[in-house]
């Protein structure tokens, strides 16, 4: 596949979130411009990948959430590769951006397709439902300021883990909470994750939802 990362970043800082989810702080080409929810194409020894920023637009950097895959070359490349290492980085794509309406917006993340809510929310976006998805609670990343910007922040939990606030969890998929417990009304529901999820949650939205808007961003 031809390399579509025509400008070079700088990585400059590495953090992990957990065992297996980092951050990576890299150089901003002069320039550049994205919009929150945008992805790129990230580079590293001929092999690139589509990444989310998770920077707000008027950052000095950019910032990246990657989750690293046993058999994803360039993850691993990403969770390895030494500070100061030069990658190639593509133009800002994509239209999973937010847009606002009388609707109430609901976001639907599981696991790090929480990213483009992350880059909304440190944005200035406010006032939002977000469901996030995830295994086990040292995956809800960013909780805090996400929290803190939501109207209704409700961790999903598909695997046991105590939390401190445990009144506040839902345990069971996004999918059942939506079936079970997201009042009624007319939202602009923002997914992100994977495929079968996206595809899975968009019947169950349109049947029980059939005058609200779907956005959705799917990976594999």
């Amino acid at each position: 596949m031809p390399s579509t990362a025509k400008q070079s970043i700088i990585l400059l800082d590495r953090h992990w979130h957990t065992g297996d989810i980092f951050e990576l702080r890299c150089s901003r080409p002069p320039d550049f411009t994205f919009r929150p929810g945008q992805f790129v194409h990230v580079a590293c020894q001929g092999t690139q990948r589509e990444y989310t920023l998770i920077s707000a637009p008027e950052e000095p950097e950019l910032r990246l959430l990657i989750k690293q895959i046993p058999q994803g070359r360039l993850s691993v490349l990403l969770a390895t590769t030494p500070m100061g290492t030069e990658l190639g980085v593509s133009a800002a794509q994509g239209y999973f951006c937010f847009q606002p309406s009388k609707r109430e917006p609901c976001f639907i993340a599981t696991g790090t397709g929480i990213a483009p809510f992350i880059a909304m929310c440190a944005s200035g976006v406010r006032d939002f439902t977000l469901l996030h998805g995830v295994r086990h609670p040292s995956a809800l990343i960013y909780r805090r300021e996400l929290s803190r910007a939501a109207k209704h922040y409700i961790p999903c939990l598909s695997s046991p883990g105590p939390l401190a606030d445990e009144n506040q969890v839902f345990h069971g998929y996004v999918s059942t909470y939506v079936d079970t417990l997201l009042p009624p009304g007319d939202y602009d529901f923002y997914l992100c994750g994977l495929r079968n999820m996206i595809r899975d949650l968009t019947h169950l939205l349109d049947a029980r939802y059939p005058h609200s808007h779907i956005y959705s961003e799917a990976y594999d």
